[in-house]
């Protein structure tokens, strides 16, 4: 066998983060992410969230999800030059006491989303970029897929509550 070359190195990348906030009905979230737990093929501990988890394509349909998604949607096609792109899955969580989202990215994925629905002392975190994003009601992140991120375990006596995305 004759190498001719081998690199391996990193490269410089454009990526977007995108942090806001959006008027929303937790209640009606909640108690439908509830609900999501209790479906056969829900996702519960068997992902990067390490604790409930609703099905992946579980708000892919309902109508108060895709008008919020519909304005994110408005914001991203009228800044950023991105190729045709599609919902792929969308799904609710709950993370609770001494639990934790393990670090990772949705890399197949174009661009990808987070909408919380309560305030969480438990940040979510994308190292590489030296950001986080503290959750509160309405609070979303928008970002390129690629970007690992995750939350550390926590111990707040709190429930944290979200949506994830994946557009793609």
């Amino acid at each position: 066998m004759k190498i001719d070359d081998h690199i391996e190195k990193q490269i410089l990348t454009d990526y977007f983060l995108i942090e806001g906030t959006v008027e929303i009905d937790e209640k009606y979230f909640i108690n439908k992410i509830k609900k999501g737990f209790e479906k056969e093929n829900n996702m519960s501990f068997k992902t990067n969230v390490r604790d409930y988890m609703t099905p992946f394509e579980y708000f892919n349909k309902d109508e108060k999800f895709l008008n919020i998604l519909k304005d994110f949607i408005s914001y991203i096609d009228a800044r950023i030059y991105l190729s045709k792109y599609t919902l792929i899955d969308s799904w609710g969580y709950c993370v609770r006491t001494g639990h934790k989202t393990r670090f990772h990215h949705h890399g197949r994925n174009m661009w990808s989303g987070v909408i919380y629905l309560n305030e969480h002392p438990q940040a979510l975190e994308f190292p590489d970029i030296k950001k986080q994003i503290k959750p509160k009601k309405g609070k979303f992140a928008l970002f390129s897929s690629f970007l690992k991120h995750g939350a550390q375990r926590h111990q707040s006596k709190k429930t944290k509550w979200g949506i994830s995305f994946n557009l793609k």
